[in-house]
């Protein structure tokens, strides 16, 4: 018998490989979708990166410690060579607190900080400063336009004149005479900074502390060494921080801080959702399917697309709305949104209370993908699992279906 192309076009096996082909094919507008998010995202980084060269960036300090250079014998019948040497502190405190704020460019908003600092401790003064008495107090640090004010240095009880150098800031010091080798020196220094995603320190005295009291209420504690204490509340942190240099070859070589962004941008949640995009998109062409051998209530190709496009048109909203909105808010409102339409559509078309359960269906998948983007640990492995169950489902509604060939 020879078949009409309107025969070939509806018998089960080929309209499986349709739908799965047209299935496929609706990764070419997710991937336009995807390409979409990368710019949004490309425009949030410039944006950040304009308004963290007006306000401050990453900050990093170190010391200060004492630079100073002496004069050492070389040996009998040769010149006297110059030695530059630095002294680092004994006991090195960090006192910071730290508030944050959002600010905005075009439809960007980015997190910044301002931290007022308090660095004190003490120097253990050796043989050869104590030779010299002369020296500079230097305090590394990433970025000067951040500073706020006049920072304020003291050596000993007395202040000092605070000037830039190459590395950060620095102050001529004198030391009182007499000064003997093992005398204790203190020194304090108070400023306020502007900066942003960071604030880093490097363990430069014997022992380094650090408190840090700050606002931000999602912090991710980084670098080389962990804070002892820390609490963390939707009202911001506390962290406190020990470090001796016994545990360590370099101090220059170590660091240890917080990163006081948000770790997961709206942009990076909309693209880790639009992966899904592809098997959201299968899963409901497969219902759809099923429903339709069922029901005996036929879905042509044109109306396959039709619901594939709005599963698609489903990231696009999401992405729009999550410029203005929480990423929540933003993929609760598309989700309704595409639910609904999608409800409206298969009640048209099935006419019958399957369409309650194609609907459902988008609904609950979309519910299911959220909660896989809060996961982190846990994504892969419960996102395995729910195929699996899918699967089992499928196999249970289709394991008595025949397919009559004519």
């Amino acid at each position: 018998m020879t078949l009409t192309n309107k025969h070939f076009w509806e018998q089960p096996l080929v309209k499986i490989c349709i739908i799965g082909l047209l299935g496929l094919f609706m990764g070419i507008p997710l991937m336009m979708i995807r390409a979409m998010i990368n710019e949004r995202e490309a425009q949030h980084q410039s944006s950040l990166d304009h308004i963290t060269d007006s306000w401050g960036r990453p900050q990093t300090f170190a010391g200060p410690w004492i630079s100073y250079e002496y004069d050492k014998e070389a040996g009998e019948g040769k010149e006297k060579r110059t030695v530059h040497a630095t002294l680092d502190p004994d006991i090195l405190k960090y006192e910071v607190n730290s508030t944050s704020k959002e600010l905005h460019r075009s439809i960007y908003d980015v997190s910044v900080y301002t931290a007022d600092l308090s660095i004190q401790g003490n120097f253990v003064i050796d043989e050869n400063l104590a030779a010299v008495g002369l020296g500079e107090l230097v305090l590394s640090m990433d970025e000067l336009k951040g500073i706020q004010g006049e920072p304020v240095f003291t050596f000993g009880g007395k202040e000092l004149k605070v000037k830039a150098s190459n590395i950060g800031l620095k102050a001529d010091i004198t030391l009182d005479d007499p000064v003997r080798e093992g005398d204790v020196i203190p020194f304090q220094v108070s400023m306020r900074i502007n900066g942003s995603k960071s604030l880093f320190f490097r363990p430069e005295g014997r022992i380094t502390e650090v408190e840090m009291n700050s606002d931000c209420p999602d912090p991710s504690f980084d670098g080389d060494f962990l804070p002892a204490e820390r609490n963390v509340s939707p009202e911001g942190f506390t962290a406190k921080w020990s470090v001796s240099q016994i545990s360590m070859a370099d101090p220059a070589e170590y660091r240890f801080g917080v990163n006081l962004v948000k770790p997961v941008t709206q942009y990076r949640q909309t693209e880790r959702a639009a992966k899904y995009g592809i098997l959201i998109v299968l899963l409901v062409f497969i219902a759809g399917f099923v429903v339709e051998i069922i029901s005996k209530k036929p879905i042509n190709l044109i109306q396959y697309m039709v619901i594939g496009a709005s599963l698609v048109l489903f990231y696009s909203l999401l992405l729009a709305f999550s410029d203005f909105l929480a990423f929540w808010l933003a993929y609760l409102i598309a989700a309704v949104m595409t639910t609904g339409a999608l409800g409206v559509y298969f009640a048209g078309i099935v006419k019958s209370k399957w369409a309650y359960l194609l609907t459902g269906l988008v609904a609950l998948a979309y519910g299911v993908i959220y909660i896989l983007l809060q996961m982190e640990t846990f994504a892969f492995l419960a996102g395995s699992l729910l195929l699996f169950a899918i699967l089992c489902v499928i196999m249970a509604l289709t394991k008595k279906m025949h397919f009559d060939q004519e």
